[in-house]
């Protein structure tokens, strides 16, 4: 009976279905508002986002659930190890992935491929999708598809819906080409809607050439990026370094590639079932009101499948919590949900709109198609219209939100105030960066704009464009908390696309369509700011005050506002070298507080050169090794972290100044033969060139004080060999 029940337990392990849940969109439409939480944490209809997507998971037998973080991934973590996701009655097991340098899809998949995570065909699913398809008939399909088809990757859930549905996405229209007979994918492409023209698809006519029956044109299809992978998905990322968007990139590129002669297939989802994304906030406020209008069921609020929610369903699709206390002569209207503990005021209006929990509405107001999350504050005589109101805000009495207006976290609005359609005010100035580029948004097909095709190293995006925070009081009030936040691109709220998306009645998906376009970066907001800005002394820390960088750096003299990253830093790196971590590891905890504190990487740099550099002579001074064991026992390992620091020949020549400081401050007797060996160790681990080191050299910094000259007197030498190699070689050419 042993041998039996032993195989009968490696079938099932063997045929465990696996989903990859990707919590960050890689985007920062949803700012300012995602600058403190992820997207996939934000309540819709008082439910965290990425619970929608476990409960779609949980319905469709799935064994293992891996969340894979970037932005904010410390705080997903926390609020799954809360969730009911993690106890024992979980129908899977769930795991969080912390990959924090990962900037697209692409950067995820790759990661994803180094782990060996995946051990069959897996479902790959965005954290911001609420659905209720049945997902064992797109297993069926997909399954027959493979059986057909040997080279079949990839099916695509596709949910069918016309081309102006509230649901479907304004900012990324795009277009499948399908086999009728088949359903396979025979062309991808976005199209971007554009005044007063049409839109037109170029396509090769050899990919026709094994069309079984005939091909049909889909624009009336949304796509909420759910698909069943199989495992050379990853491994196509991975071989394909420019992949960074899953469909204009992967899709696109696996559709017209004349190698990989692979095959992608669409399941259009029944009529009945429902399928969308929360992408912007266009799409937030319709599934909202769909969520609210029962069309998602069972994913409804009064199914409380959160737990700790208690909501009752009333005619007219209202929804109360436990404990609501309303007031005899208000009014709450069809379409709205309340969270317990909230309470409305006298003669106060509600209507198709969400108010979370603990929220105080005063006496007389109007709150119209709009949102109040957890702990805000509106007092009496407001007037709320297609707009958001974030945790713990407060709104004083006798003041207006016209149409598309977002307050922030802990805003507060001054009494009798007006707020602008379209303003966005956050509590503290933010920064936003801009290293890297569009993920699926038709922005990054915009030949015009460069063809941007997503993170393409850091290097090449270290132009900042900060975000224009203007504190002022003639729009909030004397009495009021916060900022304008701008998202600091000259076409913000000016977006030519804005025009094209249509104009229904009602609805704050049109009212805020401004803000869906405005926002033109994918980077998650948490990421650092640029090289360029530090170097120059306008370094800013997200929600502080600005900080200058020393130029002259030596011997660990840190500024006061880099003292808390560089402590925390130096102490990961000791603990990395005293247990002998691995490089990864290392990487991810130093990554991890660089985004936490929201410093650039020069100060990673400069961290990383005090903890090496001060390691090596510690165990010089202490006699444990001699200065070429010590290097060695060090170097040799650890220098690689620089490899992950470095980005262009700026960065490789500011690593230089800041290492020569940090041997400056060794002992005289052997700081000039370490720094020599480093500079040596670096050039022939391609860490540095001959350039970076001839500019360095020549600079005035690296010759700014007797120190400084003293420590290089040795690697002098280095320097005019080098430069007598590159007399020699250009002679014999």
């Amino acid at each position: 009976m042993a041998p039996k029940a032993k195989k009968q337990k490696e079938v099932v392990q063997d045929e465990r279905f696996q989903a990859i849940v990707l919590t960050d969109s890689f985007e920062t439409r949803f700012m300012p508002l995602t600058s403190e939480k992820p997207r996939c944490l934000l309540p819709l209809a008082n439910v965290p986002l990425i619970e929608y997507t476990l409960e779609f998971l949980a319905n469709a037998d799935v064994n293992e659930v891996y969340l894979i973080c970037s932005s904010h991934g410390e705080k997903v973590q926390q609020y799954i190890e809360k969730s009911k996701w993690a106890a024992n009655t979980s129908p899977f097991k769930v795991h969080t992935i912390l990959s924090l340098e990962s900037r697209s899809v692409g950067d995820a998949m790759r990661d994803l491929d180094n782990r060996g995570l995946i051990t069959g065909d897996f479902l790959l699913i965005s954290g911001d999708v609420v659905t209720n398809i049945d997902f064992n008939k797109v297993k069926k399909f997909h399954k027959a598809k493979k059986q057909e088809d040997k080279e079949h990757i990839v099916t695509m859930v596709l949910s069918q819906a016309s081309p102006i549905h509230r649901t479907r996405s304004q900012i990324d229209p795009s277009t499948f080409i399908l086999d009728r007979k088949t359903d396979r994918c025979i062309y991808y492409q976005q199209i971007p809607p554009v005044d007063g023209e049409k839109s037109s698809i170029n396509i090769d006519p050899e990919l026709l050439e094994d069309v079984e029956d005939e091909m049909v044109v889909r624009n009336d299809l949304i796509d909420c990026h759910v698909d069943i992978c199989s495992p050379h998905v990853p491994q196509i990322f991975q071989e394909n370094f420019d992949y960074q968007l899953l469909r204009n990139d992967f899709v696109k590129g696996v559709l017209t590639s004349d190698l990989l002669k692979k095959t992608i297939y669409a399941y259009i989802s029944d009529s009945s079932e429902y399928a969308a994304r929360v992408e912007s906030w266009t799409t937030y406020d319709a599934i909202s009101q769909d969520i609210l209008a029962r069309w998602c069921y069972p994913l409804v609020p009064d199914s409380n499948f959160l737990e700790g929610n208690s909501y009752g369903y009333e005619f007219n699709n209202i929804y109360k919590e436990d404990k609501v206390i309303l007031a005899q002569s208000s009014k709450v209207k069809s379409s709205t949900a309340i969270g317990s503990n909230s309470s409305v005021g006298d003669g106060s209006i509600i209507t198709k709109s969400v108010i979370g929990r603990n929220c105080k509405i005063g006496k007389n107001v109007r709150i119209y198609n709009s949102y109040v999350w957890d702990d805000a504050i509106i007092e009496d005589n407001c007037v709320l219209d297609h707009s958001i109101v974030a945790g713990s805000a407060k709104i004083s009495a006798d003041s207006t939100l016209q149409p598309g207006v977002v307050v922030g976290y802990r805003v507060v609005v001054g009494r009798g105030k007006v707020i602008p359609a379209f303003t966005r005010i956050v509590e503290s100035p933010i920064v936003k960066p801009d290293e890297f580029e569009r993920e699926s948004s038709f922005e990054s097909e915009d030949e015009d704009e460069g063809e941007a095709t997503g993170h393409d190293n850091e290097q090449k995006h270290s132009k900042q464009i900060p975000s224009v925070n203007v504190k002022d009081n003639s729009l909030i009030g004397e009495d009021g908390v916060g900022v304008i936040y701008f998202s600091g691109d000259e076409n913000d709220g000016e977006s030519d696309s804005e025009g094209d998306i249509p104009e229904p009645s009602s609805g704050i998906l049109y009212q805020i369509k401004s803000l869906n376009i405005s926002d033109d970066s994918i980077a998650s907001v948490s990421t650092a700011r640029s090289k360029k800005k530090s170097r120059s002394g306008a370094s800013k820390r997200r929600l502080s005050s600005t900080s200058a960088v020393s130029t002259e750096y030596e011997g660990g003299a840190f500024s006061e506002d880099e003292d808390d990253f560089v402590k925390e830093a130096v102490a990961t790196l000791d603990r990395a070298i005293e247990n002998n971590h691995d490089l990864d590891t290392a990487l991810l905890e130093l990554n991890t507080l660089r985004m936490s504190i929201n410093v650039s990487y020069h100060e990673v740099r400069k961290a990383t050169s005090y903890a090496l550099v001060a390691r090596i002579g510690h165990f010089v001074a202490t006699g444990t090794l001699d200065v070429k064991a010590a290097f060695e026992k060090v170097f040799q390992k650890w220098c690689l972290l620089f490899k992950r620091q470095v980005f262009d020949d700026e960065d490789k020549v500011d690593l230089l100044q800041l290492l020569q400081s940090e041997c400056a401050s060794l002992d005289v007797a052997y700081g000039g033969k370490v720094f020599f060996m480093i500079v040596n160790f670096l050039y022939n681990q391609d860490i540095v060139e001959e350039e970076n080191i001839y500019t360095w050299w020549d600079s005035k910094e690296s010759s700014a004080s007797d120190k400084l000259l003293a420590v290089r007197e040795l690697t002098a030498k280095l320097v005019e060999w080098l430069r007598d190699a590159e007399e020699e070689s250009d002679d014999e050419e």
